[in-house]
């Protein structure tokens, strides 16, 4: 997918802010206003503005100059910019300058920016120092915050608060481990696993034996019968 051009071509295109150094082969350029949904096999790196949804292979990135208004799907997506909408990936890092509102739905998080609304992780959360989170549900097995963090916290393993972590709100946690310096304030209660319920085996209903009515003797039936 190369509708905008190779990154090789483009000499005035700013570097990768990210750590991650991959070949994108699509490249939104900062100039770009672009309305429509992008489905593709490969990478791609945002620095201008999307309106519409993403889907990836690969590796999404957003710029720091870039923005996207829309639902995004990728195996790995990097965030300098700004995502109104929602996210569902493997691997998601929002960078320092990142600003993420909506949802988010990924195995692994890292957070240095700035989120607002539901953030569900599967193995790891890792809030990191300048980090702010306003967040309507935070769910994960592990949540490690050294950051800020307002709002419904639930950690099925361990929630985990360094020294420079502050977690204000309703927590739900099956093991907690505080250093020294970090905050926690809210209410507090202990994670119970839902074990499913068996469904009920139906009875079965035993069949009701229907006799046969007399059949009613008409006065043809008499007669026919002599």
């Amino acid at each position: 997918m190369s509708i905008f051009g190779n990154k090789k071509s483009q000499s005035s295109v700013p570097q990768k802010i990210t750590s991650a150094r991959i070949n994108s082969s699509t490249l939104i350029a900062s100039s770009m206003v672009v309305t429509g949904d992008f489905k593709g096999t490969d990478s791609m790196q945002v620095e201008g503005k999307i309106i519409g949804d993403v889907s990836v292979n690969n590796t999404l990135i957003i710029g720091q100059s870039g923005s996207i208004e829309g639902n995004i799907t990728a195996n790995t997506v990097i965030i300098n910019g700004e995502l109104k909408g929602t996210i569902k990936c493997d691997n998601l890092e929002v960078m320092k300058t990142g600003i993420v509102s909506k949802h988010i739905n990924a195995k692994n998080i890292s957070i240095d920016g700035n989120v607002t609304g539901e953030v569900i992780g599967h193995e790891r959360i890792d809030v990191l120092e300048n980090s702010i989170i306003e967040t309507t549900n935070m769910e994960c097995e592990t949540i490690s915050v050294h950051g800020k963090v307002h709002g419904k916290v639930i950690a099925s393993k361990i929630l985990e608060i360094g020294e420079k972590g502050f977690v204000e709100g309703e927590i739900t946690v099956k093991n907690i481990r505080t250093e020294e310096g970090g905050r926690m304030i809210g209410t507090m209660s202990t994670y119970q696993e839902i074990t499913p319920v068996a469904p009920k085996a139906k009875k079965a209903t035993p069949k009701k034996e229907v006799s046969e009515a007399p059949k009613e003797t008409t006065e043809d039936d008499f007669f026919e019968s002599k």
